[in-house]
Formats: C-alpha cells, structure tokens, sequence
C-alpha cells in the first residue's frame, strides 16, 4: 500500500515566532483510508478567519476539510466519523450545527470533548475527520438517526448513526452510559459509581452494535477512555476490562474537561478492523495490575501495539519506559523524547516503522510545556510528514505525566 501525503510544510513556517519544527502535512491517503490534520479556524493558508466565532471557525475547518479530501481524491460524502474539540460548552450548539449543515445527509458517527485548550488561545473548535473512500458497495450505517430525536436535542438537527461499517473497518459512536434509544442515561449523579454505571452501560451497547455488524470485541485494535475525573479511574476501567476480557486492545486514557452534555462522566471510542479469520497481532500484552505502580486495581488486559494486516495502532505513549520506569518527572521535553524512543520500538517490532506513521495526536497537560514537546517530537519526525493533531487536556493516568502520544501506522508495500 502506497502512502500519499499532501500539502506537506513545517510547523515553524506556519505558527507565530517559527519556535517549532516539525515536519507535517494536511492529509494522508493510504489506500482507500484518508487521514486528515485537524482542522481549525484557521484556513489552509493558516490565516485566522474569525477569532470570535465558533460557528464561523467550524465552517472554516470544515470547508478546509472538503478542499482536502477532494484533493485526495475523496468527498465529505465519504466521512465516516467526526470528533469535535471545543473549548468551552457553550460554543456546543453552533459548532454541532455547522458541522449538521455541512454533512446534511451523511449519517456519521461522532465524539464530542470538551479540552483545557488548542494550538493557539483564540482557536475555539478543533474537528477530527475520518474518511474512507468505497471500494464497491456504499459504507453500511447502524441505527440511523438525527439529534433531534435524541435527547430532545432539536436545535442541533444532525444526521447521526451508530456505527459506519465501510467494508473492513468500522467506526462506532462514542459510547456512553445511555441507552441505545437515547431516552435513558445510566448514572445521573457524579460519583464514582455513578461514572462506573456508565462506563458498563457504555461497553454493552459497544457489544450490542457489533454484533449488529456481525463484528465483535476481537476486532478491536484501540481504545481511547475518557473519563471527566481521575478518581473515576479505577471503577471504570474494571468495568471495561470486564468486557474485555483476554482481548487486550491498546489503550489511550486521558482526563477530560467536560463531554457533550454535563451528566456524561465516561466515553470510549474504539478503533476497529475486521479480523476475518486472522486474528489481530497483540504485542506485549500486560495486565494492568501487574505493571502499574500508582496503587489503582484497574482489573484489565491490554497490550502495546496491535497490527491488523498492514495498519499498525500503539498503545498512547508517556514518559514512562516500556520496562514501566518513569525517569524525567517534570520534565516535558525529556518525556516527549522517551514518548518517541518507545513509538520507534513498538513500530519496529510490529514491522513498521517511523516513516510509515500517518497520524500522530500529541496530548500535553499545560500550553507552556507545548515548545519543548513539539520540538521534542519533530526530531524524531523530520522528513516523515505526518497529519497530526494537538490538543491540551485536562489529565492522564498519573498526575506526574504531561504528554502522552498516539500515533496510527500504516506499513507500506
């Protein structure tokens, strides 16, 4: 599989002062699959349109997204999953209807998170595409439906499904502790059971709408769990290792500032690939109470790396060292740098390598610490031109950690 990366340039060309530089493009097709940069209210000239607007920086990122999948070849019709970004609540409907308008028509599935902060302070919305091009038969949508149905939410007026399965890869909703029809929310209070409520209802209706898709668990490569506070942690990841079982998924866990509606304290989205017969190869499995060392019984089974035929994802990558070591506390630069060292090696082992990565997401805990880390993780990139994107969260697995780094590969024929 040919990789084709386009409108490739520099970080230090495009943000203010040239402090950063990293090597890095706008979109990435491999194969049928397109990734793209995350897109702001910044045009693709990087030239802010409305610092004030949300629903104007939305349409920004948005017709940014349609130049570049034509230019790859592809089409907003082909998006399969959108993940929105804000910065505050409130900026929720008039995003979330831009974004409707743009799509009208194409029941994507979505995530929605609200994070400490963007690339620049007066970025308001950060928007996540996933696109994959038909081969043959359309993409196949689950559970149709449009928000107004759900929740009430008629101002949004968002066609939305379930899940998209294109074939091979199949892309589901955010998973929280509602119920499917969207009329019942498990766990309305904020405590720790109700946040582990939640998280168990969540992972039944992943169950639930794979096996709709004649898919399951075991073609799970990756998980991202966010969870509105650490002392939510341990509830619900025993409530996701329950469900998964010996599956051993990678795994990304990030502490978020907020999700789509307040009363949401835990969503997983997952990253899966149909096994077909093969099963998935799962690198360095481990089990969560053997390995961590911050006093946390989180009851589940993960690896490092999982490759299905040619696609590589890795576990999100800290300053910790694959042997479980954590040797630069406070200092950010240094665990951007081990973050590296230990994506260099998962790929490696996985037969890939760092030119065959296509996206990276680069989560820092503080916008001071952004300089160091970019340029810590652009020293291991130069000439690899990923599509990235970069967000300030409110937390990770240990409060000593202040990046954690995921990155998607796609090992070329």
């Amino acid at each position: 599989m040919k990789i084709q990366r386009l409108r490739k340039f520099n970080t230090r060309d495009v943000y203010p002062g040239g402090r950063h530089d990293n090597d890095m493009c706008m979109a990435v097709r491999a194969g049928n699959r397109i990734y793209l940069r995350g897109q702001t209210g910044l045009d693709l000239d990087q030239k802010l349109r409305d610092p004030a607007d949300p629903a104007a920086q939305a349409h920004q990122a948005m017709e940014n997204a349609r130049m570049l999948l034509e230019e790859a070849g592809s089409s907003l019709d082909h998006v399969t999953m959108v993940t929105t970004y804000l910065t505050d609540p409130g900026y929720r409907i008039p995003v979330y209807r831009t974004v409707a308008d743009c799509l009208r028509g194409n029941h994507t599935v979505g995530t929605g998170l609200i994070v400490k902060g963007l690339a620049l302070p007066e970025l308001k919305v950060e928007l996540d595409l996933e696109a994959v091009i038909p081969e043959s038969a359309p993409h196949r949508k689950y559970r149709k439906m449009n928000s107004r149905d759900w929740y009430g939410e008629a101002e949004l007026n968002h066609d939305s499904c379930f899940l998209v399965d294109t074939g091979d890869e199949i892309f589901l909703r955010g998973m929280i502790g509602s119920e499917p029809d969207g009329r019942t929310m498990h766990g309305t209070g904020f405590t720790v059971a109700d946040a582990a409520s939640q998280a168990e209802q969540a992972m039944k209706n992943a169950r639930t709408l794979l096996e709709e898709a004649g898919s399951g668990f075991e073609d799970v490569m990756k998980t991202r769990i966010y969870i509105g506070d650490r002392a939510y942690r341990e509830a619900c990841y025993q409530a996701v290792g329950r469900h998964f079982g010996d599956t051993s998924p990678c795994s990304t866990g990030l502490i978020m500032r907020g999700f789509a509606r307040p009363p949401i304290l835990f969503e997983i989205d997952m990253a899966i690939i149909r096994s077909r017969g093969t099963p998935h190869q799962r690198l360095r499995r481990f089990h969560t109470d053997e390995v961590y060392r911050d006093g946390q019984k989180l009851g589940s089974r993960f690896c490092q790396s999982v490759r299905a035929g040619n696609v590589v994802h890795l576990r999100g990558q800290t300053g910790s060292t694959l042997d479980g070591e954590f040797p630069y506390p406070g200092d950010p630069a240094a665990q951007a740098d081990q973050a590296m060292k230990n994506v260099a090696v998962l790929l490696e082992e996985a037969g890939a390598s760092l030119g065959d990565i296509c996206k990276i997401h680069t989560y820092i805990a503080h916008r001071a610490h952004r300089e160091p880390i970019y340029r810590a993780v652009g020293r291991h990139l130069a000439g690899v031109h990923p599509c990235g994107t970069g967000l300030i969260v409110d937390g990770f697995a240990r409060p000593e950690v202040l990046v954690e780094i995921d990155v998607v590969a796609v090992i070329q024929d």
